[in-house]
């Protein structure tokens, strides 16, 4: 009964806003030529400028266009200005907001099983990550989270291996963390990996991170190279530890109401445009990560790279969170994420 209601406010949500953005018209097979537009709102909380997942929805929005004949309008809201990452997350699930492109660290507030991708230590590469991703477990996840919240994923995005950076000291073991305020998503799976590591988390919206170290609120942070480099965090942190701890998907997402009230010729200008998105803006935080620790050593941070041995003590350390959430997501999940990703090697 519940499932229903929501699916219900998720339908009349979508109704009210295709009608706001959208010209007089009847929907049929067909849009691309009938004389309708649709103007849609795509947000995310990475930087306006010099950052990959704007600079890749802006591809995204010229493919859209082109190929859609003037059908569909993208506009793109970057830094937050509409909310962080979780008021996103609600905002396209409830309908207000056609579609974002965040990170898995909000998701699990509506969709558990999300979790599975933040395990630590599950990927040794990206190559390693695309194929689990995009293969069928990384599918049938979106799928559950369509069915489930609807929220439809369109693609998997990058953001990229999460590192530690702080103020404090340079981390170069586990017992380095020990004590340190770190910042996590509001992730509980993060949470507990930080707490594992005897550290203390800090969960808080990413807006808010340069000021919270700046002002000492907090010790520290965890995010991949592109972030760390474009939010300037080595202005306010001395020292980064590149060890890898998590592999952060990006995922493209729209409001699966909306997405299933357009024209089917529009539907697949959208997932067509959306798989090319992933390539691209893969490709784009390849580069940025590659050029990003190197500006950083520039910038006077100071960047602790990890021996295997070492990197094998954080992850010995983070194992009881397997054990945890065995028990937390669905039923043989893990199992088959870790399958996959054996397989992936």
């Amino acid at each position: 009964m519940k499932k229903s209601i929501l699916s219900m406010v998720f339908v009349l949500a979508a109704s009210a806003a295709l009608s706001a953005c959208s010209s007089a018209g009847s929907s049929g097979d067909t849009g691309a030529g009938s004389g309708k537009t649709y103007e849609i709102k795509v947000a995310h909380a990475a930087p306006a400028t010099n950052d990959r997942l704007e600079i890749s929805l802006q591809e995204f929005k010229k493919e859209v266009e082109a190929k859609s004949n003037g059908a569909i309008k993208i506009n793109t809201f970057p830094a937050s200005q509409l909310g962080g990452e979780r008021e996103q997350v609600e905002g396209v699930q409830l309908g207000s907001l056609h579609m974002a492109a965040v990170s898995t660290g909000p998701l699990p507030g509506i969709f558990k099983d999300s979790m599975v991708f933040d395990l630590p230590f599950l990927f040794n590469n990206e190559e390693q990550a695309y194929a689990v991703l995009d293969g069928p477990v990384g599918q049938e996840l979106l799928q559950n989270m369509a069915a489930q919240t609807g929220i439809r994923g369109l693609a998997w995005g990058e953001n990229g291996f999460r590192h530690f950076t702080n103020n404090i000291r340079p981390v170069q073991k586990p017992e380095d963390l020990k004590g340190l305020k770190i910042r996590t998503q509001e992730n509980p799976l993060h949470m507990d990996m930080v707490k594992a590591l005897a550290a203390s988390p800090t969960p808080m919206a990413f807006g808010e991170v340069y000021s919270a170290l700046q002002q000492g609120v907090i010790d520290g942070q965890e995010n991949p190279i592109s972030l760390i480099e474009s939010m300037r965090f080595n202005e306010v942190n001395k020292y980064a530890t590149l060890n890898g701890h998590v592999y952060s998907p990006y995922v493209l997402i729209i409001n699966d109401a909306f997405y299933q009230m357009l024209p089917q010729d529009l539907q697949k200008v959208l997932a067509d445009a959306a798989k090319n998105w992933s390539t691209v803006q893969r490709d784009l935080n390849k580069k940025q990560v590659d050029a990003g620790v190197e500006n950083l050593k520039q910038k006077g941070m100071n960047i602790i790279e990890l021996t295997d041995a070492e990197k094998d003590a954080f992850r010995n350390a983070t194992k009881s969170v397997y054990d945890k959430y065995r028990n937390e997501l669905s039923s043989g999940l893990i199992d088959k994420v870790l399958q996959a990703a054996e397989e992936a090697k």
